[in-house]
């Protein structure tokens, strides 16, 4: 019985041993299997984050800017005064339009009656002068005079001379055609004119009141062209270069946008809250335009 029995165990053994290595290597290949899937599915969902990460850093929203609206220093004028005086009359009201040389008002002073005064009379003797100096200079030429009474006649007329320039030039400041002075006469008051073309503003006068000497009348804008003053900080410093465009919209001005060019950038910081002034010359004209009004700006490139 026991030859019997000993080769049936060990050949059961062998055969439960290898059922057992079929299961192992069949439950070691769906575990492999499972594995790579869960491997692939990962590198798919960190593509996708990556990918997504990548578009946000390329695409920025446009620098923005807030600012006002200004006048260049060379279409804005305020009108002060060479000579102080009572205003007599005021030809003009906040909100016109008048052209260079235009009268905006006329003031009464004395002293403006006396210089033109002195400017005749300096004129006239310099006219009897000079005749009196050429006639002694032929005198000494032809040696029928004295060299000394030459000599006086001509530091007299060269002293009326300088007298008459200095009271026109005093006339020319206060924009008195001397040419006119001297055809029509003396005029009563002193008139107020327009140095430039534009819309009359800020008028601070009455009738009566008295204007000194360096205090202003009024001030006068040209609208032909505006520029922007914009605020920017100093993380933006790195976007900003003088010929940028940009495109802006202004507070009351619905629906509407405009264009600007970037012309100048401040060289300094304000220390108090870190911005930098930017200014931009405005592309285009329109009548709504006001100095002070506030706008939004963006610069035409994405970051």
């Amino acid at each position: 019985m026991k030859k019997i029995f000993l080769p049936i165990s060990i050949f059961s053994a062998f055969i439960m041993m290898g059922c057992s290595g079929e299961k192992g290597s069949s439950n070691e290949s769906v575990s492999e299997n499972i594995t790579i899937e869960d491997t692939t599915a990962n590198n798919n969902t960190e593509s996708e984050e990556t990918d997504a990460n990548t578009g946000a850093t390329q695409v920025m929203p446009p620098v923005s800017f807030n600012g006002v609206i200004i006048m260049p220093p060379k279409m804005s004028s305020t009108l002060t005064l060479t000579m102080g005086g009572s205003i007599h009359e005021i030809s003009v009201f906040e909100g016109d339009y008048v052209k260079k040389g235009e009268i905006i008002a006329s003031l009464k002073n004395p002293d403006f009656i006396l210089l033109q005064q002195e400017f005749l009379t300096a004129n006239a003797q310099t006219e009897f002068l000079e005749k009196e100096y050429k006639r002694q200079e032929k005198l000494v030429s032809e040696e029928a005079a004295s060299e000394k009474k030459f000599e006086q006649s001509k530091a007299e007329y060269l002293s009326m001379k300088s007298q008459l320039e200095a009271s026109k030039a005093k006339l020319t400041l206060l924009d008195v055609d001397t040419d006119e002075l001297l055809k029509n006469g003396i005029k009563t008051y002193l008139e107020v004119k327009a140095p430039i073309s534009g819309y009359v503003t800020n008028m601070n006068v009455n009738l009566g009141t008295y204007v000194g000497e360096g205090e202003s009348v009024c001030k006068i804008i040209n609208k032909s062209e505006i520029m922007l003053l914009l605020t920017a900080y100093e993380k933006d410093l790195a976007h900003l270069n003088i010929g940028e465009t940009l495109t802006f919209t202004v507070n009351g001005i619905k629906n509407t946008t405009f264009n600007a060019e970037i012309t100048s950038i401040d060289q300094t910081v304000n220390t108090e809250n870190r911005s930098i002034n930017v200014y931009a010359k405005v592309k285009e004209t329109n009548k709504l335009f006001r100095p002070g009004m506030y706008v939004n700006a963006q610069l035409n490139k994405n970051m």
